[in-house]
């Protein structure tokens, strides 16, 4: 995995950040503290946190994705985002997360792994600042109850094209935190969430999601870890 990291650490610092597209109006401003890893995105080195910049583009229907690259898969994610996928990574890393392993199929099924990640949503609406767990915006569909499990950074994987031989960072291509399992994904459920559109099981809430267009700030940070139970010396 090192010789991978190192590759994509490689990837990153080379290229240069991609222009940020023309958006509708938008009045944010980062904090003066937060570093810029790009169009869109920020490192608050204080709180150890990611944060970036997206807008609602689905309220409503089975999903695949909270959160997609834009121009890729905006039919099955709410959000959608120009930051850079191998800048969302370079910057959970500086947070201290550590990037597991992306969901494995064959030859039997592993679920994705790493640290879980928290990310809470902030939005403007009707004047008023308003503030989510991400996870309250995705339902399981049959229940009708919120999402309760958090999602771990599996880090995606790198692959070498068989006839250029240049590396390719899979996020690219759009799945950046994700409901069903991709071995792509950034971000992604620790348990077996299908892309089948038979099986799918998590969908958009609807009722908690604000309005098509809206810009919705996503702060990313590692959960903390649960200190082990002490072994008690036997008397």
């Amino acid at each position: 995995m090192s010789a991978c990291w190192t590759i994509l650490t490689s990837l990153v610092l080379a290229a240069p950040p991609p222009a940020a597209p023309v958006e509708p109006a938008d009045d944010f401003r980062p904090e003066p503290s937060w570093k810029a890893l790009g169009p869109s995105l920020w490192f608050d080195p204080g709180r150890k946190q990611v944060i970036l910049r997206a807008r609602v583009v689905l309220r409503e229907g089975p999903l695949e994705h909270l959160l997609c690259l834009k121009g890729t898969k905006e039919h099955e994610a709410i959000l959608a985002t120009p930051a850079a996928p191998r800048q969302i990574h370079a910057g959970l890393l500086l947070t201290g997360a550590e990037p597991g392993d992306p969901v494995r199929f064959l030859p039997k099924f592993a679920p994705p792994s790493g640290s879980p990640i928290g990310i809470e949503l902030h939005w403007t609406e009707e004047g008023k600042t308003r503030r989510a767990d991400a996870r309250e915006w995705v339902q399981e569909e049959r229940a009708g109850t919120a999402l309760t499990t958090d999602w771990v950074f599996a880090g995606s994987e790198l692959y070498v094209d068989p006839t250029t031989k240049a590396a390719h960072y899979a996020a690219d291509d759009g799945d950046l935190i994700t409901v069903s399992n991709f071995a792509s994904s950034i971000l992604d459920l620790p348990f077996a969430s299908t892309a089948n559109d038979a099986g799918r099981t998590f969908a958009a809430h609807t009722a908690r999601i604000p309005p098509r267009g809206t810009p919705v700030t996503l702060f990313l940070r590692p959960r903390p870890v649960a200190a082990p139970p002490e072994r008690r010396a036997r008397p």
